[in-house]
């Protein structure tokens, strides 16, 4: 279970401690469903990437109230962090888990070019005025 989530023993220990994680309980063992696999892995990558354990519960908490009952909102979103969020995707939309603020994407390089194409118009433009002015006058 350590080799496949990537978290410690003691991780797992405190993450069924504090509820995070709830494995069905047979005597001393637990046993985890393939969904607590993949919030393991998800949480261990989050707190991995600096995302403390307090933002990413809020997040999850906040994942699983928008998203249906029936959804695993882990299994069916790409989550990821810069350290200091944890930023949910689905379908091509970005957003905070624990804001839920949405975020939006932008092609810089595309953004750039059409900058500069606008640009080159506008000079091509002025450049054609500065011509019919000239020859106006002569």
């Amino acid at each position: 279970m350590l080799r496949v989530t990537g978290a410690s023993a003691n991780q797992l220990k405190y993450w069924v401690k504090i509820g995070l994680i709830k494995p069905l309980k047979e005597g001393k063992r637990y046993l985890y469903s393939f969904r607590d696999i993949i919030k393991l892995r998800v949480v261990t990558n989050l707190k991995n990437n600096g995302l403390s354990l307090q933002k990413i519960r809020k997040g999850i908490d906040n994942l699983a109230k928008v998203l249906p009952v029936e959804d695993d909102p882990l299994a069916r979103l790409v989550i990821f962090t810069d350290g200091q969020d944890m930023i949910a995707m689905e379908k091509g939309m970005y957003f905070s888990a624990t804001s839920m603020q949405r975020y939006f994407r932008f092609d810089l390089e595309h953004l750039q070019a059409s900058i500069l194409e606008i640009q080159s118009e506008a000079a091509d433009m002025d450049d054609e005025s500065l011509i019919k002015i000239s020859s106006v006058g002569t």
